[in-house]
């Protein structure tokens, strides 16, 4: 498997390479042929703009003689180094600059000439006769404003050689793309390293996550993506560490939770069988024993599902208008034989939108968490009040309330308080976690307020509806 620094390296070494040949194909191989496209085409642009010039004067001798025109030919030749032939309607010659030019084309000027005054511009290329030099030869007519030629303008350049120029910049160029390509592998190198540094660093800390140590430091002191990703990976770290503490918190609560009841059911189970005899009463006792503890233990097993599908996504709210009165009042009646509960309603109207079985549930919860924790026989309050546009419902005990420390875990699964009196932890820990994923699907607030001492009061709020909803 090739590694991401060989494949950075290369791929920058590549960029550098095809610039290179870039360069190449522009400065030598492409050298001649851009430097006469762009140099004859603006000499072309002057010419014209010179027979035009002339034209308008009506003849090549009445151009000759426009102060103006003349200085335009001038320049042509004086500035350029052109040679410049005009000619009138006949082919006879008006004006000449340079007559080596001239003696070099008199074979072929008649033919061009005739060419010319037929309206026709030609641009060619012809080789000196006695040295080997190329000249660009351009002949175009000259034209009145009724579209009538009236003479016509030789121009002459010679062909600068650019061969030797191309040349020198070969070598430049050789020596340039040896040193380029020795600074790009060295800076490719160099940001290689750089960039894949801080991954093999994540990389060892994934690989050490993943061993089980999950406090792991990725010591990737940089601000920009591939420390985020650092940032990322530690906290993935510490999400794994708390997810493997939970598990061995669920292993080890689930296996006291349920080798309590069994122990006991498996005892009286046992009892019943070999000890009990006909004795009714001892043997009512028992049983009843073996259901409470059967009750826990499916209490228990249900929590547990509950949990599982919250956290699947499994567990889909139905939300539809209904009285919360009526649920808060089944509710007081179920709970009644355990321990009072009292309900305060300080509202006329109690329609929310939930999920009615939901909502049953989180008071379940609730008010058996605030049975658990009651200090007195004094009833467990359910109040009922308006808070802006949301109906409020209040569950408060008398216990001996929840330490400040405590009440940031006290929503975490199987986290669980101390019974009161015991010393030990009650329930399953899961309770008040359940209570949490549902009313979070119902996009409720809700919270605890605890005083030492003196009580608990978990609370939440749902949306009011009306009856038509």
């Amino acid at each position: 498997m090739k590694s991401i620094r060989g494949k950075l390296w290369t791929w920058l070494m590549l960029l550098v390479i095809s610039m290179l040949v870039i360069l190449w194909l522009f400065q030598v191989v492409f050298l001649e042929r851009f430097y006469y496209a762009m140099h004859f085409q603006r000499t072309e642009d002057k010419v014209y703009e010179v027979s035009k010039l002339i034209g308008a004067t009506g003849s090549s001798q009445a151009g000759l003689n426009d102060d103006g025109v003349r200085t335009k030919i001038e320049e042509l030749t004086e500035l350029t180094g052109l040679g410049v032939m005009i000619l009138d309607g006949q082919g006879s010659t008006l004006y000449q600059d340079n007559l080596a030019v001239e003696q070099m084309f008199k074979r072929s000027l008649s033919e061009l000439v005739s060419h010319v005054l037929t309206g026709k511009t030609e641009i060619t290329t012809v080789a000196h006769m006695r040295f080997d030099t190329e000249y660009w030869v351009m002949a175009t007519p000259v034209i009145d404003q009724k579209s009538i030629v009236v003479g016509a303008m030789i121009i002459t350049a010679p062909i600068e050689p650019v061969a030797e120029t191309a040349e020198i910049i070969k070598s430049q160029l050789l020596y340039i793309m040896l040193i380029l390509l020795i600074l790009a592998s060295a800076i490719a190198l160099v940001v290689s390293k750089q960039f894949t540094r801080p991954l093999i660093k994540i990389s060892l800390a994934a690989k050490e996550i993943a061993k089980g140590k999950f406090d792991t430091k990725c010591e990737v002191a940089q601000d920009d993506e591939i420390g985020q990703l650092a940032k990322d990976i530690e906290e993935m770290g510490k999400e794994l560490g708390q997810i493997d503490e939970l598990r061995k918190d669920l292993i080890g609560n689930i296996s006291h939770e349920l080798r309590t009841p069994l122990s006991i059911i498996k005892g009286y189970a046992e009892t019943l069988r070999d000890v009990t005899g006909n004795n009714q009463e001892k043997r009512e006792l028992q049983l009843d024993i073996i259901i409470k503890e059967s009750n826990r233990l499916s209490s228990l097993i249900d929590d547990v599902l509950n949990m599982s599908q919250l956290q699947s996504g499994q567990s889909i709210t139905q939300e539809s208008c209904f009285d919360m009165l009526p649920l808060l009042e089944e509710m007081k009646a179920r709970f009644n034989v355990m321990h009072p509960v009292e309900i305060i309603c300080d509202v006329h109207r109690t329609l929310v939108f939930a999920d009615r079985d939901k909502i049953e549930q989180v008071l379940i919860n609730l008010i058996g968490n605030a049975i658990n924790h009651a200090q007195t026989e004094t009833a467990i309050r359910i109040r009922v009040l308006e808070a802006m546009q949301c109906l409020r419902v209040e569950v408060s005990d008398d216990g001996k309330g929840i330490p400040e420390k405590s009440r940031l875990h006290i929503w975490d699964r199987f986290y669980q308080l101390e019974d009161q009196n015991k010393g030990k932890p009650m329930g399953s820990g899961l309770g008040l976690a359940i209570t949490k994923a549902l009313l979070l699907a119902h996009d409720a607030n809700f919270g605890v307020e605890s005083e030492l001492g003196v009580g608990t009061t978990f609370w939440f709020e749902l949306k009011t509806c009306s009856s038509n909803q």
